[in-house]
């Protein structure tokens, strides 16, 4: 009787050791999981308040909050400038375990592809994607070009034969460039650093073409007609508007919203801050929101996250080198 007493107080000091540390790598994971996170979530922003990667975050930050899907608020913070070197110094200055992240888009890759930073893919996890926006390459609505086709044809014959309004080192220079590339043609530059230039370049005559978001393109409305879209689907919002895919060329920038954790932060915590990142981009709420101002929302996890940007990183090191 004894001897079956001493086994069975045993058993329950190993059951009761079993319930508060818990064995084996799912157990362990679990635990660090729980724990995390233990304080408000810094989202660095690499752009001043207002523009659509700052509203977004704040938009997921809310809806996080509102619906109890992280324990601990998330806190925006802007650090613009530097090319995203003033984002990511303060990610590295802030704790290394997922409680600062970056909110950017993929603008950090033509930073990455040009060596504007001290910073590379092997600085960061990717959590994942909550959807994105995509441009429109256009040109004047009264232009003899219907098609992008019809421009590939044009170039061909006359090569640098057209005006393209960018600025180097842009988003439009680089899926511009991108496009050019893959479809086998070259237009010739003029330099334009903002939408504001390169819509009076091209309503003025003074440039064939050029890229806009599709917010840009459907806010102006009128003289202007869109050739091709660089979303990997059709926008809804410009239905009768192909993509470059569709097309045959293998070209998208849907300009993610991205958002990546430093690269020592556990797996575990990647995991707790994908969870509540994913739940958030499928709220109903937020898909409306989406839908209405051009973004088209979706969840990519970050291991799919990380190979889509380490295919465009190969794609604007190409761009760059011709540049550079």
């Amino acid at each position: 009787m004894l001897q079956f007493f001493r086994k069975s107080a045993v058993a329950l000091a190993v059951g009761a050791t079993a319930l508060i540390f818990p064995v084996g790598p799912i157990g362990l994971t679990g635990a660090i999981a729980q724990d995390f996170p233990s304080k408000p979530i810094e989202v660095v922003v690499p752009f001043k308040p207002g523009g659509r990667t700052d509203t977004v975050a704040r938009l997921i930050g809310e809806k996080i909050q509102a619906d109890g899907l992280l324990s601990q608020p998330m806190v925006v913070v802007n650090a613009d400038g530097g090319a995203g070197a003033n984002a990511v110094n303060r990610m590295r200055r802030g704790d290394a375990d997922g409680h600062t992240i970056v909110h950017w888009h993929h603008q950090a890759l033509i930073a990455m592809a040009m060596k504007l930073g001290d910073f590379s893919l092997d600085d960061f996890k990717a959590i994942g994607y909550t959807g994105g926006g995509s441009p429109v390459w256009v040109v004047k609505s009264d232009s003899e070009f219907q098609t992008l086709e019809d421009v590939v044809a044009h170039l061909k014959e006359n090569p640098r034969g057209l005006v393209e309004a960018v600025g180097i080192g842009t988003i439009p220079h680089f899926v511009g460039a991108m496009l050019a590339k893959e479809a086998g043609f070259e237009t010739r530059y003029v330099t334009a650093n903002s939408g504001a230039d390169r819509l009076r370049l091209i309503l003025g005559g003074n440039a064939d073409i050029a890229l806009f978001a599709a917010s840009e393109y459907l806010a102006q409305g009128e003289g202007l007609r869109p050739l091709v879209y660089f979303g990997k689907e059709r926008l809804p919002a410009l239905p009768d508007v192909p993509t470059a895919m569709e097309l045959g060329y293998d070209v998208a920038w849907a300009n993610p919203n991205w958002w990546l954790a430093p690269a020592s932060t556990p797996d575990a915590h990647v995991a707790v801050l994908a969870e509540a990142l994913e739940a958030a981009i499928n709220d109903p709420e937020i898909i409306d929101y989406f839908n209405n101002n051009t973004l088209q929302p979706y969840w990519t996890p970050g291991s799919d996250a990380l190979s889509d940007a380490q295919k465009q990183l190969d794609a604007l090191s190409a761009v760059a080198a011709t540049i550079n």
